[in-house]
């Protein structure tokens, strides 16, 4: 009796056992088939109300397999549960902007690929080229020649890697037009996917990064500071666009990185929906930014502080001792101070007209000097009309003496000629 109720009953455990786990085969089975189908569905698409439908789809999927989510993420390595249902949303998201593309902009999205993938790979070599050139700078210090040639090199090969990052950043944006607020969410997802991709935000800050290391370890001189004032202001001024474009594309929720250190890029997964998830996203977006804006401030302080060392150095190397300055306005009240001080004294104006302004200050600083940044067109065409006006009386009098001096010659040689032809004649008319 005993014997005939332990068999029973282990017959029924078995036989749960057997049913537990063909259901659980059952559930992978078709969950992966759903799968499938919405992917090969996605593949085929030519329409954007077909892709539509399909994302609902996918959620109805997410939802249905949620509570068999433990299970799942053992059974479908090596991917987990959710990150099935991410793979599938991305690819909704892509596809839908593929055929959007082509239908409205007459855009193919492997052309875009191509093309971004193109300056991508061009991007890379400048930066193998850089490292290059950062060890030649180094080793060029002893020769001013070969000083001269890599600080060349390595400012030509920052502004190609500059120029090029913010061409990457076009191709991504171009097919949607300026205004992004009449982008639809999913164009912006696709947007963010490129970005992420691409590793926009780490190679910007790698770049803005790479001009801080220049400075640092480059000799520059007065004439290479007009180009770099220039490369910086176009590079800030490009950056804020992107900055307020990436914010919005954020804002939708679109995949964002969390860090950018210039030595890679953590992420995290598309956010989708509700409020909390769409602050995290600004917020993290908002956070990434802060690491480009902090390289640029760098940047720019260095750049600042090259320029302006490096200018009043030439006043003190020149012998010539004016007050410290810092920007343009108070290099601009040194100046004219300076002149007063000339104007007022009888101290001879021309070293510092001609050996230290004309020959050093308007030939290598004027450039830079005229960035609106540093102290402007209007204001340096002021400062050297009145340095020049300083020699003005000097040149007047030595004017005035060399006109006195050949109108006494011509007196005297007309005096000599009128006398000598007055002699002969008087001796006849006494006689």
């Amino acid at each position: 009796m005993n014997r005939t109720l332990l068999t029973a009953l282990l017959g029924a455990s078995l036989c749960a056992t057997v049913m537990a786990q063909h259901s659980d085969f059952a559930i992978k089975s078709d969950f992966e088939e759903r799968y499938r189908q919405i992917s090969g569905r996605l593949d085929s698409a030519s329409t954007t109300e077909e892709i539509d439908s399909l994302k609902g789809e996918i959620g109805k999927l997410e939802s249905e397999y949620a509570p068999h989510q433990q299970f799942l993420d053992r059974a479908l390595y090596p991917l987990t549960f959710g990150e099935s249902i991410t793979k599938l949303r991305s690819l909704q998201v892509l596809t839908y902007d593929r055929v959007y593309l082509i239908r409205t902009q007459g855009v193919k999205l492997s052309e875009i690929e191509a093309r971004i993938t193109s300056l991508t790979t061009r991007l890379d070599s400048l930066t193998s080229q850089r490292d290059q050139l950062f060890g030649e700078l180094q080793e060029s210090r002893k020769s001013l020649s070969a000083l001269r040639e890599a600080v060349r090199r390595l400012t030509a090969n920052l502004t190609a890697k500059d120029r090029l990052i913010f061409a990457i950043v076009d191709s991504i944006f171009l097919p949607y037009g300026k205004d992004l607020s009449q982008v639809a969410d999913v164009q912006k997802e696709a947007i963010g996917q490129r970005l992420e991709r691409s590793n926009v935000l780490t190679r910007v800050y790698e770049i803005a990064a790479d001009n801080v290391k220049f400075l640092d370890a480059t000799q520059l001189q007065g004439r290479d500071y007009g180009n770099l004032i220039e490369q910086y202001e176009a590079f800030n001024a490009r950056w804020a666009g992107l900055k307020q474009k990436m914010t919005e594309v954020a804002a939708t929720g679109a995949a964002v990185p969390t860090e950018s250190t210039g030595k890679g890029t953590a992420k995290t997964p598309l956010v989708r929906g509700g409020a909390k998830e769409l602050r995290v996203a600004s917020e993290t977006a908002a956070a990434q930014a802060g690491h480009v804006d902090s390289a640029l401030a760098e940047w720019h302080t260095k750049l600042n502080a090259g320029f302006w060392g490096g200018l009043l150095k030439e006043f003190t190397q020149a012998g010539v001792i004016v007050a410290p300055f810092n920007d343009g306005p108070s290099f601009s009240a040194s100046i004219r101070q300076e002149v007063a001080s000339l104007a007022a004294s009888k101290q001879d104006p021309q070293p510092f007209v001609d050996a230290l302004w004309k020959q050093k200050i308007d030939r290598d600083w004027r450039e830079g000097l005229s960035r609106d940044a540093m102290l402007g067109h209007a204001e340096y065409a002021a400062l050297d009309k009145l340095v020049s006006e300083l020699t003005r009386d000097t040149i007047d009098t030595t004017f005035i003496a060399y006109i006195a001096g050949i109108l006494i010659i011509i007196g005297l040689i007309w005096f000599f000629v009128f006398r000598k032809k007055k002699r002969p004649g008087e001796p006849a008319s006494a006689a």
